[in-house]
C-alpha cells in the first residue's frame, strides 16, 4: 500500500522530514524488511489539487496482494510547521484551507454526500515553537 507523505515547511524542516521519511520507506521497502507500506509518495501540501489527490482518495485503495492485508483507507501522512503566531506555511495555505471549509451540501433528492476524505487514514506531524500563543496551529487544523 502506497502511503501519501504531505509537507508543509516554511525554513526546511518539515520537508526535510517528510522526504527523509519518504526517502526511508522506499528503501526498506525495495528490502527484505515487513512494511505496511510498498511506497511513499512525498509533496507540498498544495499540490495535492495538481496531483488529483482527491479523486484518488474518493475511490478505494488498490487491493493488496493477499487477501489478509487488505486496505480500506488511503494512507496519509501531514507533516507541517506553523510560521509566525499560528500561520500556515506558503506550501501549505492552500491544503489547510480546504480542510477547514464546510463540505457542500448534497443536491436536493440525492442521498447524503460522503466527506472528501473519508477514504483516507492519516496522522498528523506538527513542528513548531512554544514561545508562541498558537504554538503548531497549522498540525492542529
Amino acid at each position: 500500500m502506497k502511503v501519501y507523505i504531505l509537507y508543509g515547511s516554511a525554513t526546511g524542516n518539515a520537508e526535510y522530514i517528510a522526504k527523509d521519511l519518504a526517502a526511508s520507506i522506499n528503501n526498506a521497502s525495495s528490502s527484505a524488511d515487513a512494511l505496511p507500506f510498498t511506497s511513499a509518495d512525498c509533496m507540498e501540501m498544495n499540490h495535492f489539487k495538481r496531483k488529483k489527490l482527491l479523486e484518488t482518495w474518493s475511490s478505494p485503495p488498490d487491493p493488496s496482494p493477499t487477501p489478509s492485508q487488505i486496505q480500506n483507507k488511503h494512507a496519509v501522512i501531514a507533516i507541517c510547521s506553523t510560521t509566525g503566531n499560528g500561520d500556515a506555511p506558503e506550501n501549505a495555505s492552500r491544503f489547510l484551507r480546504f480542510l477547514k471549509k464546510p463540505p457542500p451540501p448534497a443536491a436536493a433528492g440525492a442521498s447524503s454526500s460522503s466527506p472528501p476524505l473519508h477514504r483516507v487514514a492519516f496522522a498528523v506531524l506538527g513542528l513548531g515553537d512554544t514561545n508562541y500563543d498558537q504554538f503548531c496551529a497549522s498540525g492542529k487544523a
